[in-house]
């Protein structure tokens, strides 16, 4: 089934002005009025009008790229496959037979081990553990166990990467590339190499799926020193999405539910813009500064939601989570002032105001430590 690029017949990087152009000339080819009785025409008509729409949109386009995304990662093979057995040698291919019992002369006293001969055995056994364990190699106090290398494991890395190569993380851990594929090769891994920054360097993103339905991952990204290290420059546990140098990072399980997709009440105005967005530098990233547009947005949707506080479900997984999500992204906008409690104030007109902003702030603070412990943040305020 093609994609929405392949209807428009546009690359999927694509600039939004391309798209509209590629949209006006399929559409003014493909249109009813000058395709009469051409049923094939007319559905492609259709299609074309649904791609564009999807992706004219940014937070549709978003969304598709996602899934897009989703569905080329390989599925994780099921633990429930069954093995098919084979017969052991000499054993007729029919199945397995209960062997005939002897005939009775036949039957052999059983024999015993001698007492002496077991002992010395025993003996044995015990010094060889407690020479291993005095005089044996220790593990080392790394970041990961001693692993023994099975180059079958090594032989799928990205183009360009040695299982020799460093690798640098943020908390000062460091190991070879090839022991770190290694202890992730369990789970469901995509390695590539992207380009990064307005500079269109290089960097190797690395995303671990932790489940078979891919929605729980974790995303890093590490640059090369002209020393062949690599050194992580970020890190982030709950999904994010990249488009050209600005990366947008989703909420976790603490503030939404499944993925995104199920986490936006119904009728909100302008569902889909919730999140920290970060943009590439040469060597990291600095926090993307509020534009007009998204905070009348976001503005929109918290008088929306002061509007029907009292109609829609307000618990934990309702109204009060998107008042949430909302005012954690107006704060990471607006990290260089205290404006987000002004705001959350001004439109969150019920009685536990309080203790309402006490778990936001708490939120906001795990996820400042989360960003900051994990990014590389260039030419920015401390948070």
């Amino acid at each position: 089934m093609p994609t929405l690029y392949q209807v428009l017949g546009v690359p999927e990087n694509a600039a939004p002005a391309f798209i509209k152009g590629a949209f006006r000339k399929l559409s003014m080819q493909y249109h009813p009025d000058r395709n009469p009785g051409n049923p094939a025409a007319e559905a492609l008509f259709r299609e074309i009008l649904e791609a564009y729409r999807i992706l004219s949109d940014p937070n549709d386009r978003l969304r598709y790229d996602r899934q897009l995304a989703w569905s080329r990662v390989p599925p994780v093979p099921t633990a429930t496959q069954t093995k098919q057995h084979t017969p052991p040698r000499n054993q007729p291919a029919g199945g397995y037979r209960n062997p005939a019992p002897p005939p009775p002369h036949a039957a052999q006293p059983p024999r015993t081990m001698p007492l002496k001969f077991m002992g010395i055995v025993l003996g044995a056994l015990i010094l060889l553990f407690v020479g291993l364990y005095n005089f044996g190699p220790k593990p080392k106090d790394a970041i990961l166990p001693e692993i023994e290398y099975n180059p079958q494991n090594v032989a799928n890395l990205p183009k360009g990467v040695s299982p020799e190569q460093h690798v640098l993380f943020a908390n000062g851990d460091t190991t070879t590339y090839g022991e770190w594929h290694e202890s992730i090769s369990h789970h469901t891994v995509n390695e590539s190499w992207q380009s990064f920054g307005a500079q269109g360097t290089p960097a190797l993103f690395v995303t671990i799926y932790f489940t078979p339905d891919r929605h729980t991952y974790c995303d890093f990204v590490f640059l090369e020193d002209g020393e062949g290290t690599f050194r992580q420059v970020f890190r982030y546990h709950g999904g994010t999405y990249k488009n050209g140098t600005l990366v947008q990072l989703f909420f976790g399980r603490d503030v939404e539910p499944e993925n995104c997709g199920d986490c936006e009440a119904d009728d909100l105005p302008n569902p889909g813009i919730t999140g920290i967005f970060l943009r590439e530098l040469t060597e990291g990233y600095r926090f993307e500064n509020a534009t007009q547009r998204h905070e009348r947005k976001i503005r929109q949707n918290l008088e929306w939601l002061a509007a029907n506080a009292d109609v829609v479900d307000f618990g934990p997984g309702g109204l009060q989570r998107q008042f949430l999500r909302q005012m954690l992204t107006w704060h990471f906008l607006h990290r260089a002032d205290a404006s987000a409690e002004e705001v959350f104030r001004e439109y969150y007109q019920r009685p536990d105001v309080d203790k309402a902003w006490e778990a936001i702030a708490r939120l906001i603070k795990n996820y400042e430590n989360k960003i900051a412990f994990d990014v590389a943040l260039l030419h920015s305020k401390a948070i």
